[in-house]
């Protein structure tokens, strides 16, 4: 993976610090004024986000299981209805990166490593770090600090984004290039830093306990990850490097957690068996290694997602058969014996069992994304897209994959207008504008494009251009 992050970040560093900023007046990309103007308004901020979602979606790895996706993004979602951000649309994304860490960009984009999820003891802890990287949004954190800078402009969004990525190979390399990218004054961003993680810490524990879950889970984080790092030389854990941890900083969080309500570790057994299931997705052969005979029914799932990875359905099957049904959260178990059905060929059953989970989840997402891909084993094409188009129309920033699966749809269903059409938003949401607005053209070109798909196209040809020409300007 450090080779892919080398390859983008080497040149997004030298047009962050080598190249000249575009003077262009017409520009619908974030182009949000000078400093002296204050902090970024919520609406400058939710556009600059939109714009940096899709940077994040090009060059992180972002994972693709949609149901790792639903459990961060319906977790951070429960986090944020308790937070001051009604008016700020959160984006909660998994990122494929063992490192335990989480990151907040503007526009409310949250990033959580899986490397945390897997290190974390319980779902309070990992709450605990997420509320706390709300809070940076919330606060207007990330806000203020542009406003400290040249210009509040995507360059400067860009910035940050490199400085993840620098995070992933050099953590300090990473903290140099947030810092040197967005002010100056190397005094001033420190004090500026640690003012905003004791704020973060505050306002986040705050979110956690109205959250109901337990509020000590904050200092125990922090103390276990203070003494991961004893001894540890050069590999101190990746979030001690961006969120320093004090000893005083420890004992203010612990004191505080004295004022707020008695709350909860874990608030269903979800946590422990996504975590199984973000284990056995990234090392199989670990997942399997904790099933002994006492093995928990989280354990037990993870190693029949771990089967399932190594293309044995029967060996799944006969560990979610020694399941027990009241351990387990009832929609991940149903879904892990239907993922069981479709690899061996059961595609009726796998149908009727979502069908039946539909109606007890309606309009789940997993459910219906799993669907989709059931009609089209069975050659439902129609269905299957009708099933995905919904999806995407209820969306406004849809996730790369759903796009991708409609494509592939469209393309085994013989709809190559549609096939292209698809496969250029996917560009599109990830930020690759020149190659979308090559897939739209190719769109056009189709025989089965009708002339109301033609001027749909067009109309999303031109934003697309349009938007591929303002980031090169940008850039």
């Amino acid at each position: 993976m450090k080779k892919t992050l080398l390859t983008f970040l080497i040149p997004l560093l030298l047009v962050l610090f080598l190249a000249p900023a575009s003077t262009s007046a017409d520009t619908s990309l974030p182009r949000l004024g000078e400093a002296s103007g204050g902090v970024l308004t919520p609406a400058e901020e939710s556009e600059l986000g939109r714009s940096l979602l899709r940077e994040v979606r090009r060059s992180l790895p972002v994972v693709d299981d949609a149901e790792i996706r639903f459990y961060v993004e319906s977790l951070g979602r429960q986090l944020a209805s308790h937070s001051d951000g009604e008016r700020i649309t959160f984006h909660f994304i998994p990122i494929d990166n063992d490192q335990v860490n989480a990151f907040a960009m503007p526009g409310g984009i949250i990033g959580v490593h899986t490397g945390l999820m897997l290190e974390t003891r319980d779902e309070a802890e990992l709450a605990a770090v997420m509320a706390h990287e709300i809070a940076h949004v919330t606060q207007r954190h990330l806000a203020r600090m542009f406003a400290r800078g040249r210009e509040i402009n995507f360059r400067t969004g860009l910035a940050i984004l490199a400085g993840v990525l620098a995070a992933g190979i050099d953590p300090q390399l990473g903290q140099a290039v947030i810092t040197g990218g967005v002010a100056g004054g190397m005094q001033s961003r420190i004090n500026f830093t640690r003012a905003n993680e004791a704020e973060a810490d505050r306002v986040g524990m705050r979110i956690l306990a109205a959250s109901d879950f337990d509020a000590d889970a904050m200092a125990d984080f922090f103390e276990r990850m203070q003494e991961l790092s004893r001894g540890a030389g050069d590999a101190v854990p990746e979030y001690l490097r961006t969120h320093p941890v004090t000893l005083d900083r420890i004992t203010d969080t612990r004191n505080r957690a004295r004022d707020k309500p008695e709350g909860v570790r874990n608030q269903g057994p979800e946590f422990a068996w996504m975590q199984a299931r973000a284990r056995a997705l990234s090392d199989p052969r670990r997942a399997l290694d904790r099933i002994g005979e006492d093995a928990s029914a989280a354990e037990l799932y993870g190693g029949a997602i771990a089967q399932l990875e190594r293309d044995n359905p029967r060996e799944a099957r006969q560990l979610l058969d020694r399941i027990d049904a009241p351990d387990a959260p009832t929609l991940t178990l149903e879904l892990a014996r239907i993922a069981v059905e479709r690899a061996t060929g059961e595609h009726e059953a796998a149908l009727n069992s979502l069908e039946d989970l539909d109606a007890v989840y309606p309009g789940h997402p997993v459910v219906r994304e799993r669907m989709a891909r059931v009609q089209r084993d069975i050659g439902n094409y129609d269905r299957a897209l009708r099933i995905t188009s919904r999806m995407i129309r209820e969306t406004e920033a849809p996730e790369p994959a759903l796009l991708r699966l409609q494509a592939n749809i469209a393309s085994e269903a013989g709809r190559e207008a549609l096939r292209h059409e698809t496969m250029a938003e996917y560009f599109f949401h990830r930020g690759q504008y020149e190659e979308a607005v090559r897939q739209f053209e190719v769109a056009l070109e189709a025989g089965d494009a009708s002339e109301r798909d033609r001027q749909r196209i067009e109309d999303k040809r031109e934003t697309a251009s349009r938007t591929a020409r303002e980031f090169r300007e940008e850039r």
